[in-house]
């Protein structure tokens, strides 16, 4: 067992870290002074009387600072410092040698040259010894707190590294069931197509042959059957629209936003007509897309904005802006507006925000329109108040319309 100084069991008491200082010294003597200098409570002291024991000592614990004497009985302090640079786990403890007979200048070199950090002369100055030991102390407690905290980093950049590549396998997971549910609902619907299309076509005929000739309630039930058979052929056109977007690679190239827009508002004539609406526009851009998709965009918000009409004639407004990356376009209309409680909402398939008896439709067409906006790397949101009308924005990446 070494021989500790009797301050380790007050800090003990106090539960304060320790750091050990090992002395090292062949006289007894020597050693009982050191301690009665540098006892303090932040520290153990362990006595070593000779070369070979601290060489021990060292394997047994860590250590803040070596004390070391130079003349020693046995190996000498020079080469007890030489044996501790050669090991690893020993080589970074400072080393500060003690001599009261090596004094001259070619003995302080050497002493420095065996890997010390400080070289003192005896008698010592107590005060210098405990700032020159103290120092060591903090130095070591310092080190051994940066050590933690790498630790810690180290520990956290693994599990950041372990959770972003399972992140990745969830989302390449996500990809495969995204693509593998809309080829299912484009099967699915395009193979519902056919026979739904018999089932309309016999209420139809039923509505038309035998109005009048049944009871009331008969009629109203053909009617509602009829009335459900269309819708479900409005959602089925509505889903396959929406899995081909996904499923269609994007047919990129310079399309002319005006000539984009001025499709949209042919397919919007007969909504046009029958609510009076007009449309505006400023001068819009070209920019490089898919112009069949981008045509989807523009038709499906500028009829928003006919379809989500209060007392007033719609009109809708559209402009782009040109931003540093990006052209940003607004598509204003003066409806009914959309509460912002709803923005989570209102791109997800199949979210209606009003029964099909108030706003008819699927609750597909802004899901459309986010999804081929995405296509093209730009993002799209509204503003809106609700009466006071909503107004959709969009961005599409500018990119050299040369390539």
């Amino acid at each position: 067992m070494p021989l500790v100084a009797q301050s380790v069991s007050s800090c003990r008491e106090t539960g304060a870290s320790l750091e050990n200082v090992l002395l090292v010294d062949d006289s007894l003597q020597s050693l009982l002074a050191l301690e009665a200098i540098l006892e303090g409570p932040d520290r153990r002291l362990i006595r070593a009387t000779s070369g070979e024991e601290a060489l021990k000592r060292l394997l047994e614990q860590p250590f803040a600072v070596i004390l070391l004497d130079v003349q020693m009985t046995g190996i000498d302090g020079y080469q007890t410092a030489k044996l501790i640079r050669e090991r690893e786990k020993t080589r970074e403890i400072p080393i500060i040698f003690l001599t009261g007979h090596n004094r001259d200048d070619a003995q302080i070199a050497k002493g420095y040259a065996y890997g010390a950090v400080d070289y003192i002369l005896k008698p010592v100055v107590p005060e210098t010894l405990r700032s020159k030991v103290a120092i060591f102390i903090e130095l070591s407690r310092r080190r051994a707190a940066l050590m933690q905290k790498n630790l810690e980093l180290q520990v956290a950049e693994n599990t950041l590294r372990e959770r972003t590549r399972e992140l990745g396998e969830r989302v390449e997971d996500l990809a495969r069931s995204n693509a593998e549910l809309e080829r299912f609902a484009y099967v699915a619907s395009h193979d519902l197509r056919e026979p739904l299309r018999m089932v309309t076509s016999y209420t139809k005929l039923l509505a038309r042959r035998y109005k009048g000739k049944l009871d009331s309630d008969a009629d109203e039930f053909i009617n509602f059957a009829v009335d459900g058979a269309v819708r479900m052929e409005h959602l089925i056109e509505d889903l396959l629209l929406y899995s081909r977007v996904g499923m269609r690679d994007l047919f990129v190239k310079p399309v002319q936003c005006e000539a984009v827009l001025t499709r949209a508002l042919d397919n919007l004539q007969r909504a046009m007509q029958e609510s009076g609406a007009r449309v505006t526009h400023d001068p819009l851009p070209t920019v490089k897309g898919d112009d069949t998709q981008l045509v989807q965009v523009f038709q499906n918000l500028i009829g928003n904005g006919i379809k989500f009409r209060g007392k007033m004639t719609p009109c809708v407004h559209v402009s782009a802006k040109e931003k540093t990356e990006a052209w940003v376009f607004a598509i204003q209309d003066n409806g009914i507006g959309i509460d912002s409680q709803y923005a989570d909402r209102i791109f997800v398939i199949f979210q209606r925000l009003h029964s099909h008896e108030e706003y008819p439709g699927s609750g597909i067409g802004l899901a459309i329109c986010k999804k081929v906006i995405e296509n093209h790397d730009g993002r799209i949101w509204f503003e809106s108040h609700p009466g006071k009308g909503t107004t959709f924005y969009f961005t599409i990446p500018k990119m050299d319309l040369s390539e």
